[in-house]
């Protein structure tokens, strides 16, 4: 495989990679909304990581030439992951909380339980220990 090949393959990689990592921080906005200080922030630091990994990956792959196929790779991949399956995840994300929670409550109920009955028992025997010293 030719070098220029090899690059076009990774540039879809990357493109795909940063729009995987983009969604995420999209659906953990859509699932609890941050507020305009912290989205601007978040904003800024995916920007400044991808700008940096994409620095690092034309230095490594490239020799540190800028190529126009390797930038629309990565962007046409970055839209393509992300106006598809990133929107369908964004969509989705408050049915996926729903089935998560669901699942992580069903999981610690009993232990939730177990909490419950435990604190109850020592608060009680606290109490107990309080009166015997006021009657004292």
């Amino acid at each position: 495989m030719s070098q220029q090949n090899l690059v076009f393959m990774w540039s879809l990689v990357m493109g795909a990679l940063l729009a995987a990592v983009y969604t995420l921080f999209a659906m953990l906005r859509a699932v609890s909304p941050p507020g305009r200080k912290l989205m601007t922030v978040l904003d800024f630091l995916f920007s400044a990581v991808a700008g940096a990994v994409n620095f690092l990956f034309a230095l490594s792959l490239t020799g540190g030439r800028i190529r126009g196929y390797v930038l629309l790779t990565e962007l046409l991949s970055f839209l393509l992951l992300y106006l598809t399956v990133g929107r369908l995840l964004c969509r989705s994300a408050g049915w996926i909380r729903k089935v998560t929670e669901g699942i992580f409550g069903r999981l610690t109920a009993p232990f939730r339980r177990l909490s419950v009955r435990l604190c109850g028992s020592i608060r009680q025997q606290c109490q107990k220990l309080l009166k015997k010293f006021k009657k004292d």
